[in-house]
This record gives structure tokens, sequence and C-alpha cells, in this order.
């Protein structure tokens, strides 16, 4: 039976403003493994979701951005400047610089690169003889650059690499960012537990008053972590971190806890108490000092095989450089200082307590459980602007913002001066830490409102001063348009349209005719993100120009031809499959290349391994692990052409079977649109080392739809390494092709109260399979709930609308291709 023909339901779709609602709901792994004695461990973890390598047009990288953790933690959006931050990490990363390039200009942060002055990577020497690469130290590395990045846009980054993971090579690589004048230092790893030689042996390293050195606690739970126990460094847990539109601040956030992985916390008993700390649990270091998000962070990194493009991480490694990029946003540390004491300077301000969750079991409850106060996993708790990571003196700065006209409180408001920043509460008030003198520059911004002239407030050290601001409401015009799918049928479809930056409630088409409208701000531009209702659809981004003419825009979406669950559309693939019967030659139209190698691929299964691929038969097959194979492979088994010129997607297939090192052995797969004059990269091979067998391997190649010649090329690289099979081949070519029929849309409703029933169905009596249910429909106040949309066959149909408690209703409805037809239903209560 027709795709189309098949049941609908129309989903309640509330699609995410941004990335910081799209859930983090994926497991995740560790980075780095087991560290050796003497060495460190990187404290990244990433998750299990498959990666994007590059995105669409209008698709966001998944997990939270620069935007979302400036709105978190009351950041400004384009601080650091004149500061440099250091990072100090393990091994090299060649992509460092280009992954952190593709990063910025995604969330539209300014370049920083080697050749503008902002970027400068170092080994632990200073020089620029760098160590060997490593694949899950590269992660980490990205993961880093990354969070500065996003917290401090304007900060200069010092990346140092370090020989390797040893302990003692990272301490050198903190005292060498220390000289190369970097005054906040990241330090993204760790070694579990706590030793009476650690202050002796490695202590001095971290020993650097006036500099903000940072560490992260850990990601194994309950539990203490070197360097971070150490009573000179900034100490940080992790949290989970999410977008609560109906609190106070728009975020909740809690103790991060995934499994068996969460912040480290704990005793430090053999490194002495800080004077700065007062908990009495604990007679030596307490662990943490403050938090930041541990987890659902957006991070791009392209090296090796951990290296897969757009991907979550998480773990104390993203909050470590996060609190380290607030410290610069605050200026410079008092010299003589040591910055961890700052926050407990505060007494609270400048900080979110985080009072729910824990990272295990332990003695002394609140070491492992958040509360009020201070706590183990979460410390003082996360940045609330700059109050609490600046050593100077300060005063508080708090009012109410309203409507000039209607004396409304005006919520979402910016009140900020320079890198100081608060947003107004739903009531309008706000709240705000700035240092002790004339503070000038105080800007009030919120959308829709004109923005008052700055103005100068004198703040003494340790008091409290109100001011309070009405703002004048910006003449508006209106954007109109049609929503309408693009892939064949055209029909009007129900979509939400909302506004990037808008704190405003998105605007809903109407069902039947798509149409739609906002008043927007008038002489400004917008991007409108729109999503359609109807499951299968791509979402889209248009950009718009507002001067005082209302104008018209209008949007056509695409059927996705990989989820291909769009109603009134078929799925028509074809398969392309090589099985390589042949054990004397590669398949017609395949090649085999070698770039100076001892050896190539091979179908005659040489070593007699047998297939280990999951396929049957003969094979293709790299060796490198036995004479005379070896020491050095580069070969490349290519495939012939693929005409994917009528795809509107592709994907490749392939089983496969392996032992590989991942320092010593890498395969990928890469695609050629020019018959192998060049390359990119689509597959990066194993994320872990080890051996794999029957493992079947799906690559999108979405990106080369339309294409009238693609080739594929299997490229193995190896000094004295393992082996890799491949069997079965199959490139797949995607088209969704319209079914004919048509949409009839409406709502079920209680006849006496004339409210939406939820959960009724919809059937037509000529297709016993077309069933609809009825959702609700929050977020649009045009549209009541008890909506249903189904798809039939053009022609007249008996619609029957069935829920319990009620009498089934029957109506008669006239359906169009490629049109909307809308019929209600009104069903009367069952006595």
């Amino acid at each position: 039976m027709a795709a189309g023909l098949s049941a609908l339901v129309l989903l309640g779709v509330t699609p995410p403003a941004s990335a910081a609602d799209q859930a983090g709901g994926t497991d995740l792994t560790p980075v780095c493994g087991t560290p050796a004695k003497g060495h460190a461990s990187c404290y990244a973890m990433r998750s299990d979701e498959p990666p994007l390598r590059r995105l669409a047009a209008a698709q966001t990288p998944p997990g939270l951005g620069p935007q979302d953790l400036q709105s978190a933690y009351s950041l400004p959006a384009d601080g650091g400047a004149g500061q440099t931050i250091a990072i100090v990490d393990a091994y090299d990363n060649p992509n460092a610089e280009a992954d952190l390039a593709v990063y910025r200009a995604q969330y539209g942060l300014p370049p920083c690169t080697t050749a503008n002055g902002c970027f400068q990577k170092v080994d632990q020497r200073g020089g620029t003889d760098y160590p060997t690469s490593n694949d899950t130290w590269a992660g980490e590395i990205a993961l880093d650059l990354d969070m500065v990045s996003a917290v401090a846009p304007q900060a200069h980054i010092l990346l140092v690499e370090t020989d390797n993971d040893g302990l003692d090579r990272l301490a050198a690589g903190v005292d060498k960012a220390v000289e190369l004048g970097a005054k906040y230092v990241s330090n993204s790893y760790g070694r579990t537990g706590d030793f009476a030689s650690d202050q002796q042996t490695y202590g001095s390293s971290y020993d650097h008053p006036g500099v903000a050195i940072v560490a992260a606690s850990g990601d194994n739970g309950y539990g203490v972590s070197f360097p971070a126990t150490l009573s000179t460094v900034t100490a940080v847990g992790g949290t989970n971190l999410t977008a609560d539109p109906d609190s106070p601040r728009g975020w909740d956030e809690t103790v991060w806890k995934r499994g068996s992985y969460g912040p480290g916390s704990g005793c430090a008993s053999y490194q002495a108490k800080p004077e700065f700390q007062k908990d009495t649990g604990c007679s030596g270091r307490s662990v943490a000092d403050v938090s930041a998000v541990a987890d659902n962070v957006a991070v791009y990194s392209t090296f090796g095989s951990l290296g897969t493009g757009w991907q979550r991480y998480g773990g104390t490694s993203a909050s470590t450089p996060v609190i380290a990029a607030t410290y610069a946003l605050a200026g410079p540390p008092r010299p003589g200082t040591y910055p961890n004491a700052y926050p407990y300077a505060t007494g609270g301000p400048g900080l979110n307590d985080i009072t729910s969750g824990s990272n295990g079991t332990c003695a002394t409850a609140y070491l492992c459980t958040a509360g009020s106060g201070y706590d183990g996993p979460t410390g003082l708790g996360t940045p609330s602007g700059l109050a609490a990571f600046r050593g100077g003196p300060s005063g508080t700065l708090t009012g109410t913002v309203t409507d000039a006209k209607t004396g409304g409180p005006v919520a979402g408001a910016t009140v900020g001066s320079g890198l100081d920043v608060a947003t107004t509460r739903a009531d309008g008030t706000y709240t705000l830490n700035l240092p002790a003198g004339d503070v000038g520059g105080l800007t009030v911004t919120a959308f829709g409102y004109a923005s008052p002239a700055p103005v100068t407030v004198g703040i003494a050290d340790g008091t409290t001063v109100t001011r309070d601001f009405g703002l004048k409401a910006l003449p508006r015009t209106h954007v109109r348009g049609t929503v309408r799918d693009g892939s064949g049928h055209g029909w009007p479809l129900y979509a939400r349209i909302a506004v990037e930056g808008s704190p405003e409630a998105p605007v809903w088409t109407d069902p039947v005719t798509g149409h739609y409208d906002i008043s927007l701000p008038k002489n400004a531009g917008y991007s409108l993100g729109i999503t359609a209702a109807l499951p299968g659809y791509e979402a889209l981004t248009r950009e718009v120009k507002l001067g005082g003419s209302p104008v018209t825009v209008d949007a056509s979406l695409t059927a996705d031809p990989d989820a291909a669950t769009a109603v009134g559309y078929d799925l028509h693939s074809t398969e392309h499959t090589e099985g390589f019967d042949s054990t004397t030659a590669a398949p017609r139209g395949w090649t085999v290349s070698d770039a100076g190698s001892d050896n190539g691929w091979r179908f005659d299964d040489p070593n007699g391994r047998g297939n280990f691929t999951g396929g049957s038969g003969a094979f293709a097959v790299i060796e490198s692990d036995s004479g005379p194979f070896g020491p050095h492979q580069d070969t490349s088994l290519t495939s012939p052409a693929y005409d994917l010129s009528d795809a509107q997607s592709a994907a490749l297939t392939f089983r496969t079977g392996y032992i590989t090192n991942l320092s010593q052995q890498h395969m990928t797969v890469d695609a050629s649109t020019d018959d192998g004059a060049t390359w990119q990269n689509v597959w990066a091979g194993p994320k872990t080392g080890g051996q794999a067998d029957h493992v079947t391997v799906r690559v999108p190649l979405r990106e080369y739809a339309g294409q009238p010649s693609v080739r594929l090329r299997f490229h193995f690289v190896a000094n004295w390494a393992y082996f890799w099979e491949v069997d079965d081949v199959t490139v797949e070519s995607r088209t969704l092709k319209p079914v004919p029929g048509g949409l009839t849309t409406g709502t079920v409703e209680d006849a006496r109260t004339g409210h939406g029933v939820v959960g009724a169905t919809v059937t037509d009596a000529s297709a016993p399979d077309a069933v609809a249910s009825t959702v609700a429909t929050p977020e649009d106040p045009a549209v009541g709930d008890g909506l249903y949309t189904l798809f039939t066959g053009p022609g007249v149909h008996t619609l029957r609308a069935a829920a319990d408690g009620y009498a089934p209703l029957t109506r008669r409805a006239v359906v169009h291709d490629d049109r909307v037809t809308g019929k209600g239903f009104a069903l009367a209560a069952r006595p």
C-alpha cells in the first residue's frame, strides 16, 4: 500500500528555538581511557549519537551553543578582549585551528586565527615542535577551544600541547602557559585520588598567584582527582543545564549525572584546607569550588577516528574551560592573590546556587549531594554574571524595567555596562553586581523597545543602588506569507514560525491555508525559523529585512527523503551492490591503487582469515600484520562512478571486520565528484581500537545527491598494523515521489462545551488504515485542542470521528489533489 495511505498521527510539535532545547538524552562515553601510573586522563565525554559532518542550510548543531551559555550564566556576548586564556592538553591536534574556525563561524563569533594573532599553538617548551597526534586527546582539545570561544569570544587563545599525558609533562605545560603571559589556565584532565606526594612533586607548577589556574574535578562521581585537589587551583564541578522558560532565570540546573558518571567531589585529606573554605565536614581541601555545564554542549572536531564533525560533548572537561573563560571576562586577577578564593568572598552574589542532584553516596552528605550553599558536586554554584570571579570591591544595582506607556513589566531585557550584564525576570526586576566606583555606559536593551541613552551610576563597595527604567515600544509592521509543501504536492502546511532572538511566543500558520502574520519592529533584520507540525519535513530558516512597510515571505518545506515519513509520498530507492565475488581481481569498474605501499587490497584472502564481515563468499581485504605484508601500507580501493543525479538523498552501506590500533592504522572512506582529483572524508573509521567483526556501517551521502558522478574509496594507511575486510558495498539513492491525494484537517470538539477532545480518532470509511489521532495545540491560541490531519486519495470520503465517552459522528468530505480541506467535528457526550 502507498506510504501516503497509511495512518497519520499529527504530532504536537514544539521545535526548539535554539540548540538549548534539543534534549541531550544520549549516553556519554569517556574520550580518554584509564591512564598509566604517573599519567593523566582527559575528562572529555562524547555522545554515542550519529555525528553531523555537515549541517543542512537550516540545521543547527546538536547541543548548547555560545548564546545558550551566555544566557544561562548572564555573560556578555562579546567579552574577553585583551585577555589570553591558556589551554593545556596532551599530544597534538593537527586540525585544532581549522575546526575552531568552523565552530566560530557557525555561531557568528569573530575569527580567531594564527594570522590575526588571536590563536597560538605551542609545544610544552613554547616552540612549534608539536608532539605526536592522538585521536582521543584531539577531541579534548576541540572541546576546550570551543568552550573558551563560546564564553569569551574576544579573548586570545594559547594552546599548549605537551609531549604526552604524563603528569610531569602537563605540569610543565602549565608553567609554560604562565611564562607566556596567560592569566587564565584551563586544565581539563586529572588522575584519580589524593596522594601526600602530589604537592611536593607537582604543586609548584599549579601555584601562580595572580593567575587563575582552573582544573576539572573529574567524571567518575564521588571521589577526588589531582590537580583539582590542590588548594591553589579552582576545582570545577559539573551540572546538567536545560532551558526552563517558566522559571525566573529561564534555565534549570542540577548536578550532572549520567549513569555511573558525574562530577568528582569529596575531601582531599593530604592537601591543606585553604583559609577561605569554611565547610566543617572535611578537615582538608574540599572539592569542588564552583561548577558549570558538563553535558550537551555542541563541539566540532574532525581529527582522527573520533573526529566525526558536530557532536554533543560533556564532562567536567566542558565546565572547566567555561569557568576559565568566565575569569577572563571578569578581568585580570589582583597580583599576589589566588582567584579560587574570589567566589567565596562574595557570600553568594554572582552565583546560581545548585540545590538538587547528587554524584553518588558518601558519609558526609553535602560532599556528594547538592543543597543550599556549598556542596561538593557543584561547589558554591555556577556563574551568574561576573561578580564572583573578580577580586576587587563591588556593589549591587537593582531595579525594574517597565513599558513606559503601559507600566507593565518587560521580561528578558538586558541591563548592563560593558562586561557586566543581567536579564530581567518575569516581573521586570533585575540584580546586577558592578565594580565599585562610577560605572559608565549602563544600557538597557529589550526586543521590541528603543534603548534609552546610556547612563552613569555611582556605586560604593558593599552598597545597593536602585535604578528603574521605562522603555518606549518601537513601531511595528507585518511579515506575512504562506508555508507550503515543496516536494511535489504544494499543499499548505501547518507550521511553527519562531523569530530568532525574540522572547515573544512563536506564530503558527493556519492549518487549512498555511497563511501566517507576524508583527515585528520596523527597520531591522530577522531570522525566521520555520518547522512543520506534520512529521517528515525539514526545517527552514528565512532571512527578512524590514523597513517601514509590510513584507511577504513565503516558504516551501522539503519532505525529508532520509526520514521518509512525510504523508502523501512514496519512497523510491535504487541500490548498487558489490559483493566482491571474484578472488582474482577487482570487480569491474573498481580499482586498487598503492601510494608507495608494499602491498594493496586483495580479494583472495591471502592469510586465510575467512570472512569476518558478516557477508559470505569472497571479500576485499588489506593485510598489514604478517610477512610478506608490511611494514607500510597506503592503499585505496576505489569504486566505479555512481550516477546520483536523480537522487534526493543517498547512503553508503558496507559490511566490515578488522583489528586496529588507532595510532598505527587508519581506515577511512572518502568521496569524490571530480573523478578522484579531490576527495572528501565521509567515514572517519572506528572510534576505538581492538577487534570488531560482523559490523554493518551506514554512511549518509545526502550532500552528494544530484551529482552525476560520485566515486568512493576505501583508504587504508598503516605502519605494520593489522587488517581490514570489506564486503557487500551498497550505494542507495533515495527519492520521494508524490502519491495522488490531499489532506483533511480540523478539530474534534465537545458539542456542549466547545473544548477540544484530545485522543479522538478520525477514520476514512473507504480506507480503514487511514487513521488520525487528535492532539493538543498548547502553543497555538488560534487553533483549539483536538486537531487532526488525515491524508487520503482524491474524491468523496466518509469520515468518522470517535472518542471514549462520546457518540461517534460521520461527515462527508471532498478531497482534492494537493489541497487541504477543513472539516471539524462536534461530538455529543454519551448520556
